[in-house]
C-alpha cells in the first residue's frame, strides 16, 4: 500500500526540502540555480568580483551591477549576431 508521511520541511531543511527532490518542479529548479551558479562563477573570474577592493556597500555594489548590465548587454549583442547570422537573407 502506498502511504503519505506529511513531514514539515521546518524539521530539517537539508533532508526534506520543498519541492520533493526527484520530482519534476525540483529538476526545474535544480536547473535554474546551476545556470545562475555557471554565470556567477563567469563573473566572478572574467569581471573580478571575487576581487573587489571599495570600501563600503554603496561602492561594491556598484561594481557589481555594472558587471551584470555589461555581462547581459554582451550576452544579448552576440544572441543578435548569432540570430542575423543564422536566419537567411532575402534576395531582390
Amino acid at each position: 500500500c502506498k502511504k503519505v508521511i506529511k513531514i514539515k520541511v521546518s524539521d530539517n531543511r537539508r533532508k526534506y526540502t520543498f519541492p520533493a527532490r526527484g520530482s519534476e518542479a525540483h529538476e526545474k529548479l535544480y536547473d535554474q540555480r546551476t545556470a545562475v551558479e555557471r554565470v556567477f562563477a563567469y563573473l566572478k573570474g572574467q569581471f573580478q568580483l571575487d576581487n573587489v577592493r571599495h570600501r563600503g556597500g554603496k561602492k561594491a555594489k556598484m561594481h557589481m551591477e555594472l558587471a551584470c548590465l555589461l555581462y547581459t548587454s554582451c550576452k544579448l549583442s552576440v544572441d543578435r549576431i548569432n540570430q542575423a547570422m543564422n536566419t537567411p537573407q532575402l534576395s531582390a
